[in-house]
């Protein structure tokens, strides 16, 4: 288990009160907010949102008198929608509104392996002779320059709704509707793809006070959760009053996507969209026929929308299956090849990978590893994958730096798709990471946002029902992180049938509290019973038999009084090191290794083995005599020379210390040789 670094937003010195009698931890958490005018922290509350007028949006009028002369023509009108969440329920939701007001419509996605992303001509030639006039975007078009050029020569128009940042030439389209545009008046730039596309048929239907969120609120709040734009402003509004009506939702397919993901309906947020309802949507997208998720959210029938459900629902079991064994395949490539992990950029290829998952395995890459992370599927020929980045490092700068090299890429600063010809990956690898050298000698490193500290007094129903009050949580408005610092772990126990949770006993000022770690079991955790540790966690309640009480979920724990700045400093200087650079940030002498070190990992190593509790335990376990970037040299030194084995298994390590029938001489290292060769001793 490693330590995550963490930056508390607002210290619990001087806090006033924000609101009159508003409690000291809620204020703090409201100026964590940049809520600290009294004002402002009422209309956040209240949820007082605004709904901008549609007809702000450039283009917006042209988008409506066109679609207007499509139904007096009685055109056939094609939605052309996007494969992801956000794009699914942009496709139902405008289909739906077309389809009711009497237009002759139908829809179609691209599928994600065949086709990809966007318009393309295969399926515009396609419509053509099905006897399509007008194509309607959503959530995609803001780049297709030249298919839509394309559908002008064949007499078809195109109105492209998009919330994509444009390129430097917009399309030649009937009508452009992005708030991202360059000239746009509109006053919230950041809406997902169904609320660009609500927007239009706010505009078609003269809605300018949201009426029509009562047919279509549920499917926007999913859209909107689902991908990841701000919950502020105009969204906030939007998904606050979507949950509302998802609650008591009357579309029979989410209601029956609900039943059997074992989600009530009467207690759906935004964290369960996220990781309940939003998962499945776009899991027939990745793996299976996305027509299945557009088809359940327009299914009328109970029957039928039980069945594309369940489907869906056992395609999200293989989904699972199959990251499980790309992980297997990334954990051995790492274990056969640990220099990888030197890199600044983690970049894995694999044969075959299911392409419609490595996106959401990236994402984990890149919290195990600390660093941006590109995961390639070679298949037919070609390279593509999906990368994820860490803040600070723009990852679609990094691609776009070897695009000389690529056949296509697109994203923004913390994800991104690419393609290439496998020939062009050695030299891929190489200007990546030159282009990271040269921009971040110091790569950034993830870090934990914390809202302020609290004491374990603190964790009352009343304070928890006022930071509820902050809801619904998302992008820009994450649920209260929480510092409980300096407490007592007074007692440690195993939590789930597997035991792969625990339930912490926490003590601090003469009160103590129970908190829950998921997924870490007791061999993993890093403290005994009786030390001080310093906890970031969520609060939130529980009810249990009609009882509601407080419940402490950890995110991340420490010891108190762990070194972070120490363990950052020298980790950076260590890779540099092993990639055979100079280290921008270190200490004289922080590691001049010695065989005094390496022995003093390696007793410490025999008298605890098999040791689970992390490299960052280990440095802690050993301080004052083994410093951290010595620790890290040690374990590779140890490794190299046979005498440790290390092995990764759901996310944890473990290290092994192997019987040697004699002495090992330090000179076989190739790590140890390294470091003196640059003048370590």
């Amino acid at each position: 288990m490693e330590f995550a670094p963490w930056k508390i937003a607002v210290s619990r010195r001087d806090v006033t009160p924000v609101l009159d009698g508003a409690p000291e931890l809620f204020s703090a958490v409201l100026r964590a907010r940049g809520l600290g005018a009294p004002e402002a922290a009422k209309a956040f509350l209240e949820g007082k949102s605004p709904l901008y007028d549609p007809l702000l949006l450039p283009d917006m009028d042209k988008a409506v008198e066109r679609i207007h002369r499509a139904f007096e023509g009685y055109e056939k009108i094609l939605v052309y929608g996007d494969y992801d969440c956000d794009g699914v329920t942009a496709t139902v939701l405008l289909y739906d509104y077309l389809d009711n007001a009497g237009g002759d419509v139908l829809y179609y996605i691209p599928d994600r392996e065949g086709e990809g992303y966007g318009l393309n001509r295969a399926v515009i030639d396609r419509m053509k002779e099905a006897g399509v006039r007008l194509i309607v975007t959503v959530d995609n078009g803001i780049t297709a320059v030249d298919e839509i050029a394309y559908a002008g020569t064949l007499g078809m128009d195109v109105v492209v709704t998009d919330h994509h940042r444009p390129g430097a030439v917009l399309p030649a389209a009937a009508a452009v509707v992005d708030p991202h545009r360059a000239d746009s008046a509109y006053p919230f730039p950041d809406l997902c793809g169904a609320g660009v596309a609500f927007k239009l048929i706010c505009a078609l239907e003269g809605d300018t006070e949201g009426m029509l969120l009562e047919h279509y609120g549920d499917l926007l709040a999913i859209g909107t959760v689902a991908d990841l734009v701000p919950l502020r402003d105009e969204n906030r509004g939007l998904v606050k009053a979507g949950l509302e009506l998802l609650r008591e939702s009357e579309n029979t397919g989410l209601q029956a996507l609900m039943k059997r993901s074992g989600l009530e309906p009467g207690q759906v947020d935004s964290e369960r969209i996220a990781f309940g309802i939003a998962p499945r949507l776009n899991v027939a997208g990745r793996i299976g026929s996305v027509d299945d998720a557009v088809e359940l959210l327009l299914c009328p029938d109970e029957d039928q929308a039980g069945e594309l459900a369940g489907k869906i629902c056992a395609l999200n079991d293989r989904r699972k299956e199959l990251e499980g064994e790309i992980i297997r395949d990334i954990q051995q490539m790492l274990e056969e090849d640990p220099r990888l992990l030197d890199r600044r950029v983690l970049v894995l290829c694999g044969k075959d990978w299911n392409r419609g998952v490595v996106g959401i395995l990236a994402s984990r890459l890149v919290e195990r590893y600390q660093r941006p992370c590109i995961l390639l599927s070679e298949m037919e020929g070609e390279l593509r994958g999906s990368a994820r980045s860490v803040e600070g490092f723009s990852i679609i700068e990094a691609i776009r730096s070897q695009e000389k090299l690529l056949t296509k890429c697109g994203g923004h600063p913390m994800a991104a798709g690419l393609s290439m010809g496998p020939e062009n990956l050695p030299e891929f690898l190489r200007g990546i990471e030159e282009y990271a050298q040269k921009k971040h000698p110091v790569m950034p490193v993830p870090t934990l946002a914390v809202d302020t500290v609290m004491k374990a007094a603190e964790a009352t129903l009343e304070n928890i029902r006022l930071l509820e009050g902050l809801e619904p949580f998302g992008c820009e408005n994450p649920q209260p992180v929480l510092a409980l610092l300096g407490v007592r772990v007074k007692k440690i126990a195993p939590l789930g049938k597997d035991g792969s949770h625990l339930r912490l006993t926490l003590e601090q000022g003469g009160g103590s509290l129970q908190a829950v770690l998921f997924g870490v079991g007791p061999e993993s955790f890093p403290l005994e019973e009786g030390e001080l540790a310093d906890c970031a966690v969520n609060l939130s309640v529980n009810t249990y038999n009609g009882t509601q009480r407080p419940q402490v979920s950890v995110l991340s724990v420490r010891p108190h009084g762990f070194d972070m700045a120490g363990k950052l400093r020298q980790g950076a200087a260590y890779q540099s090191l092993r990639r055979g650079e100079v280290p921008e940030d270190c200490k004289e002498g922080e590691l001049d290794i010695s065989r005094e070190d390496v022995g003093a990992v390696f007793r410490w190593l025999r008298g605890h083995t098999p040791w689970r509790k992390g490299t960052d335990m280990l440095a802690f376990r050993l301080d004052g005599t083994v410093n951290y970037g010595k620790v890290l040299a040690s374990l590779d030194i140890l490794c190299e020379l046979g005498l440790i084995s290390r092995r990764t298994q759901r996310g944890a390590e473990t290290i092994q210390v192997i019987p040697a029938a004699q002495k090992a001489d330090l000179s076989d290292s190739p790590t140890y040789r390294l470091l003196r060769q640059r003048g370590v001793k």
